[in-house]
């Protein structure tokens, strides 16, 4: 009877302790960071009233016959499993999504939190709100954010340069005048015959020429014109031809009849035939159509021997020179034919030079094709012009019409871009930097910075030889100072300088400037410089970083929460106002920050909600009442029992 009595009384204790921990639990329902308990049961000892016996040759097992003397609390274990956020908008209220704890200390140990209502105390301490514990940082020290501390200003060190630079733009070039036709030197065509005088010509002979492919000139060879015309010598043939047609000169070498054009090139021609009494082979002349020919003119090349002349000049004719030098100065002037004083030569290299020294501002040259070219000394636009005309009152020709000058390359200066961007002083005062960027060749540009007047000086503004890849990558800078990609200014009022490096991007990737084809968008769009600035504000990150946001802008760091995790988190021991210890079940705290490791990430705004599952604690309070209630009745069975058993000797 007594060990019902005892069992019974167990029964009560154990689920009186089950009520207990579910009473504990929904008291906690709306507890931040809560973790809810579970209590399990386990029986006690067993009196055993017969021991078991095992299997023999003639009979069967026998298994042992126990009594149990009851029930007790086994374990109350911790459901560490993650509560749902609260939204608070506070931004020092922080819940851990995952593995982790808030380490704060006491001053004398540490302790453990899943509740993070954190605020600054009177002395900017980061502390919780509950306790006054102070919140401990990775490195294990109190977390201090001095909220009247300034931030003081950083000069501009770096301005970076992005976007793209048009590949298409137009570089720098000099502007080029030419010949649209090249000059040559034309060779006439020569017909020579025997030299076999005297020549047995008769009274009445004709010779038919066509010069040029024009129609047929006569040559008729009368007696009256020679001193006996059988015994003809070559210069009075040579007279007599030179009578009687134009456009082609007879004369008289090594005592044979010689015909050459007045004009050349591979347009002039002789072409003979006999009329009456066949003089030509009497002269020896070849009735086989001759042409002259071309060749590139060169600086000595005559101008009587350009086939654009058709009347060799004579001394003292005159060629007109009007027109524009790079620079814009007008040009007039005039070129006398001759060797003689005042006169100003016979070639086409002494026509070059003196159009040369009307043309200070360009270049002359006479290209090997013979195209005659006029540079500009200096790139950009330049309105070069030149005309070549002959005086009317000249003897000779040129048809310099068909020689004329146009502009074939447009000068340009390069294609230039401006951007601009305020940098900060080591005072933290604002300058407006100018940058142009220059197109100085196909891959390359160069950057030029100034400052507004007034406001200082640039020292050293240039860099040269911004050099892009082919794919359009920005390569390296290969200018003055291999690798300078450095500005120097001295702002007013300030004696030191203050350089300032270009970040144009990375060799070979597109995270700076780059160079395609397309319009061109490059922009200076960054610089570490900022003014003095108060905390205006704080946020944490999810890595636990603490920020602050000042009023100049910028965004700094200012300390780090440490997250602790434990091998063993259940086994922590919970000492009141949701902390919890280390116990020598959990293991040492593991120190580190959120999203390191297996701590998780912290949420800022909003706090961890407990874990208490309502229906589940219901549950488990009518399981503790129903059990009370049958161990209540294992007592009253009993003690009836025992009742009957007094009423025995009445």
């Amino acid at each position: 009877m007594a060990s019902s009595l005892l069992a019974g009384v167990s029964g009560l204790r154990a689920h009186q302790g089950l009520l207990d921990v579910v009473g504990n639990n929904l008291a906690n329902i709306n507890t931040p960071g809560y973790k809810s308990a579970r209590a399990t049961f386990t029986d006690l000892i067993s009196e055993t009233l017969a021991a078991g016996n095992g299997s023999t040759a003639g009979s069967g097992g026998v298994n042992p016959s126990q009594i149990g003397l009851g029930v007790r609390i086994g374990a109350i274990d911790q459901d560490l499993r993650q509560g749902s956020f609260q939204n608070t908008g506070r931004t020092l209220d922080l819940g851990i999504e995952g593995e982790g704890f808030f380490v704060v200390s006491n001053g004398k140990q540490d302790l453990y939190t899943r509740v993070g209502t954190f605020d600054l105390d009177a002395e900017n301490n980061l502390v919780s709100t509950s306790t006054g514990f102070r919140v401990q940082s990775v490195d294990g020290r109190d977390i201090v954010i001095d909220v009247d501390a300034s931030l003081p200003a950083q000069a501009t060190q770096e301005i970076k340069l992005t976007g793209n630079l048009d590949a298409g733009a137009d570089a720098p070039a000099q502007a080029i005048l030419s010949s649209l036709q090249p000059f040559h030197q034309g060779f006439r065509p020569v017909v020579t015959g025997a030299s076999g005088e005297p020549f047995a010509l008769a009274d009445g002979m004709t010779l038919l020429v066509k010069v040029n492919g024009g129609a047929a000139q006569t040559v008729v060879f009368n007696a009256s014109d020679f001193a006996d015309i059988a015994n003809a010598t070559a210069a009075e043939v040579a007279s007599v031809i030179n009578t009687q047609i134009s456009g082609l000169q007879a004369s008289a070498v090594g005592g044979a009849v010689e015909l050459t054009t007045v004009g050349s090139g591979d347009e002039a021609s002789i072409d003979i035939d006999d009329g009456v009494g066949s003089p030509a082979g009497v002269l020896g002349l070849s009735t086989a159509l001759v042409f002259g020919s071309e060749a590139p003119a060169n600086a000595s090349t005559q101008l009587n021997d350009l086939p654009e002349n058709s009347s060799p000049y004579v001394p003292g004719d005159k060629i007109h020179f009007t027109g524009t030098d790079a620079d814009g100065t007008p040009v007039s002037a005039t070129f006398v034919y001759g060797s003689g004083p005042g006169q100003n030569g016979t070639t086409l290299g002494d026509l070059m030079a003196f159009v040369q020294g009307l043309y200070p501002a360009s270049t002359l040259t006479l290209l090997p094709d013979g195209t005659l070219q006029v540079e500009a000394n200096a790139v950009g636009e330049a309105p070069l012009q030149l005309a070549l005309n002959d005086d009317p009152a000249n003897l000779g020709f040129t048809a310099f019409s068909s020689l004329p000058f146009a502009v074939t390359t447009e000068g340009s200066a390069g294609a230039t871009l401006e951007t601009s961007i305020d940098v900060v002083d080591a005072q933290g005062g604002t300058h407006t930097v100018r940058f142009v960027l220059h197109k100085t060749g196909a891959n390359e540009w160069e950057a030029t910075a100034d400052l507004p007047d007034g406001d200082g000086t640039v020292i050293d503004g240039k860099i040269t030889g911004i050099v892009f890849k082919e794919d359009g990558s920005f390569s390296h800078v290969a200018g003055v100072g291999v690798n300078d990609q450095n500005i120097e200014l001295t702002f007013d009022g300030f004696t030191a300088s203050q350089t300032i490096e270009l970040n144009l991007g990375t060799s070979g990737a597109f995270d700076g400037l780059t160079q395609f084809g397309g319009s061109s968008t490059a922009g200076a769009t960054d610089q570490d410089g900022f003014q003095a600035g108060s905390l205006s504000s704080l946020s944490v990150n999810s890595d636990g970083a603490v920020v602050g946001i000042y009023t100049n802008g910028r965004v700094q760091e200012l300390a780090q929460i440490q997250v602790a995790t434990f091998k063993n988190p259940a086994g922590l021991e919970k000492v009141g106002d949701s902390l919890y210890a280390v116990s020598s079940n959990s293991g040492a705290p593991l120190p580190g920050k959120a999203q390191s490791g297996r701590a998780g990430k912290i949420v800022s705004g909003v706090l961890e909600n407990s874990n208490v599952d309502i229906a589940l604690e219901f549950t488990r309070l009518i399981t503790a009442q129903r059990g009370f209630q049958v161990n209540s009745r294992t007592i009253t069975t009993t003690d009836q029992l025992l009742q009957e058993l007094a009423n025995l000797i009445r």
